[in-house]
């Protein structure tokens, strides 16, 4: 679907209403533009959180991963745990 959009004299991009109900965008949402193949991207608000947390991390020096997978466990064998009391 390819609709267009209006850039003002101020540099802002009016997007159009469908593509803003489509994407769930309320007024103040932050969006990433970026450019792929010489096309400029717009990427709605949720993709955009996440890529703020980009390299928040960085500074760990533990394991993150290895971390969450044993919370992961944890979890699980507390549940599964739960389940069998509630036999």
């Amino acid at each position: 679907m390819r609709q267009m959009g209006t850039v003002s004299s101020k540099g802002q991009l009016m997007i159009p209403v469908e593509l803003r109900a489509k994407y769930n965008l309320q007024p103040r949402a932050k969006v990433v533009f970026g450019e792929e193949n010489g096309k400029m991207t717009v990427e709605s608000t949720a993709l955009a959180e996440v890529l703020a947390l980009r390299g928040c991390l960085s500074h760990v020096e533990e394991d993150v991963e290895a971390w969450w997978m044993e919370e992961k466990r944890i979890e699980r064998e507390r549940e599964e745990a739960q389940i069998e009391v509630e036999r």
